[in-house]
C-alpha cells in the first residue's frame, strides 16, 4: 500500500519551486479570492519572465507586473475594481515592456476547461465579428457537423497554478466553504489545469474534518501538489464568508501605483520589507485587528 505523504510547505518553498520562465495561472476573481499571499512571496523571491493567465483579473497581475516578473499576460479584465484602474498594468501595456492579450471572461474559462481535460483547444463562437480574432492564437475553424463557422483557442496549459481555498489537510484534499461566490467555481478548473497545484488555505483541518464534509472537498488531493496554510492569504481580497475586502489597503495601493517610483516604495515597504507573510500581516495590525477591521472572522464550515 503507498504511503500517504504531507503536501504542507511554508510559503517560501512552495514559491521556489516557480522558475523563472513559467507559464502561471492564476485564481480568484477581480478583488476576490486571489492567492495574494503566494503572489506576494513570488515578488519577494523576484521571479522574472513569467506569462501569467487568469479570467479577470486585479492587485494580482498588477503587483506581479508592477514589481517586473512579467512578460507577458492573458485575462477579460485587469483592474482593482471600486479602487480605479491599474496603473502598473496600463503603464506596463502603454510602454510597451508586457505583451497583453484580451480575451473574454467565457474564452478564459473555455480556455482553462479544455487544459483540465487534456484537449489541444477550445471552441467558441464568442471571438467571431470581433477584434479578439486578432489574437494569432486564435484560429477559425469550420464545424464537420454543421458547416458552422468557429474559433479554435489553444487550451491554456500552465506550468504552475495557484488558488486560494477555505480550507485543506495536510493530504491535498482542499474544500471551499458551502456559502461562497459562485464565479470562482473558475478556481477548479485553473487548479486541475496546472501540471503542478499549489493551494493557500485560511485553515487547516484534520482528515477526519474532510471525511466528515466530503462535499465541500471540491478538489480531492490528486490534483494538488502544494497546501501552505496562510490565514488572510487573499488580503486585500476577500474571502468568501471569511472576510471583507480591504479597501483601506486598496486605495493606498492606488496611491501608490501613481508613478514606478511610488510603486517601488509600496513594494519596499509592504514586500521586500517583510521577510515573510507574518511580518506581512504583523505590519497591518496581525490577525485580530484585521478580523476586527474586515468585519468578518475566520471560521469553518
Amino acid at each position: 500500500m503507498q504511503q500517504r505523504r504531507s503536501k504542507l510547505k511554508s510559503l517560501h518553498d512552495a514559491v521556489s519551486a516557480i522558475p523563472d520562465g513559467a507559464k502561471l495561472a492564476i485564481g480568484g476573481s477581480l478583488i476576490r479570492k486571489c492567492p495574494m499571499a503566494l503572489v506576494r512571496e513570488i515578488v519577494r523571491q523576484k521571479k522574472r519572465d513569467l506569462t501569467i493567465y487568469a479570467w479577470s483579473a486585479g492587485m494580482d497581475f498588477d503587483m506581479l507586473i508592477g514589481a517586473g516578473c512579467v512578460k507577458e499576460a492573458w485575462s477579460s479584465y485587469v483592474g482593482l475594481f471600486t479602487a480605479g484602474m491599474a496603473k502598473n498594468f496600463r503603464r506596463a501595456v502603454e510602454q510597451k515592456k508586457i505583451r497583453f492579450v484580451d480575451i473574454s471572461e467565457s474564452c478564459a474559462m473555455d480556455k482553462f476547461r479544455a487544459g483540465t481535460f487534456g484537449l489541444p483547444y477550445a471552441i467558441s463562437r464568442v471571438p467571431l465579428h470581433s477584434d479578439l480574432l486578432k489574437n494569432p492564437e486564435f484560429k477559425e475553424v469550420v464545424c464537420p457537423f454543421t458547416g458552422e463557422k468557429l474559433v479554435a483557442m489553444e487550451a491554456f496549459k500552465p506550468d504552475v497554478s495557484i488558488i486560494h481555498a477555505h480550507r485543506a489537510d495536510t493530504y491535498g484534499n482542499v474544500q471551499l466553504d458551502t456559502i461562497r461566490m459562485m464565479d470562482n467555481e473558475t478556481d477548479i478548473y485553473i487548479a486541475r489545469c496546472g501540471k503542478h497545484t499549489i493551494v493557500s488555505v485560511e485553515e487547516l483541518v484534520p482528515e477526519e474534518e474532510i471525511i466528515r464534509t466530503p462535499t465541500q472537498t471540491m478538489l480531492p488531493k490528486l490534483f494538488i501538489q502544494t497546501v501552505c496554510n496562510v490565514p488572510h492569504g487573499a488580503h486585500p481580497n476577500s474571502c468568501d464568508t471569511r472576510y471583507d475586502f480591504d479597501q483601506a489597503h486598496a486605495d493606498y495601493y492606488q496611491e501608490c501605483s501613481a508613478t514606478a517610483e511610488d510603486f517601488a516604495r509600496y513594494l519596499d515597504e509592504f514586500i521586500y520589507g517583510t521577510k515573510n507573510e507574518d511580518e506581512y500581516i504583523e505590519k497591518l495590525g496581525g490577525h485580530e485587528l484585521l478580523e476586527k477591521r474586515l468585519g468578518h472572522p475566520r471560521r469553518a464550515g
